[in-house]
């Protein structure tokens, strides 16, 4: 019973680490945290949609945790992703998604790994049966696809930067068969030369007849 007593100090120690606790586990809290965390990623993304030139660049773009999808606000009626016409806008939908919540992490310093891999993004532009070898002198039907290609040096330059932006802290590896021969920044970040004229993962004198 005496206020000085161990235990009774005791009892008001746990009282106090108890109300830290519920504190941290307020619903209200965490969802006012989380609401600033989406509208933050919502910001960034905005403004890479407008870079990437993406549908609907001229509204704001969120990230909608519930439906694990990207939304456009228009001012008539949300756009989800699904809905946006092209497979331009939902390579571009993912990377500005992934790479906000990328930037978060990295500048936040939090637990997730500081990489993101991407496996052939130029295919919307180049699918396989009608792949162009853009190292070649630009014929009739690459000259056609002038437009394909400024995007695609542009999707790029648009990685190339975030990378040195969240520097030494975050890196993109791109499986990739294009071969942006006049971007120096793409030239510059091969790993070895484009498998061409026989260089494959199996080499063509590995293959025997039989």
């Amino acid at each position: 019973t005496d206020n000085n007593s161990q235990i009774s100090l005791e009892i008001e120690r746990l009282k106090k680490l108890i109300a830290d606790y519920e504190k941290q586990l307020d619903v209200s809290e965490i969802k006012a945290i989380l609401d600033s965390i989406l509208n933050r990623l919502g910001l960034q993304m905005t403004k890479w949609a407008k870079r990437l030139r993406l549908e609907h660049s001229d509204s704001p773009y969120r990230f909608d945790l519930d439906k694990l999808t990207v939304i456009a606000d228009r001012p008539e009626r949300p756009i989800p992703m699904g809905r946006m016409g092209g497979g331009e806008n939902w390579l571009g939908c993912h990377l500005i998604a992934l790479l906000a919540l990328h930037k978060h992490f990295v500048e936040r310093n939090r637990p997730v790994p500081h990489f993101l891999i991407l496996d052939q993004p130029t295919q919307i532009y180049f699918p396989s049966e009608a792949y162009l070898n853009l190292q070649e002198t630009p014929s009739e039907e690459t000259v056609s696809t002038s437009a394909d290609i400024a995007a695609v040096e542009r999707m790029f330059d648009f990685l190339f930067d975030v990378c040195e932006e969240l520097s030494p802290n975050f890196q993109i590896i791109v499986t990739e068969h294009a071969n942006l021969s006049n971007n120096q920044r793409f030239q510059n970040a091969l790993v070895e030369e484009p498998w061409t004229d026989g260089r494959a993962l199996v080499p063509e004198s590995w293959v025997s007849e039989d």
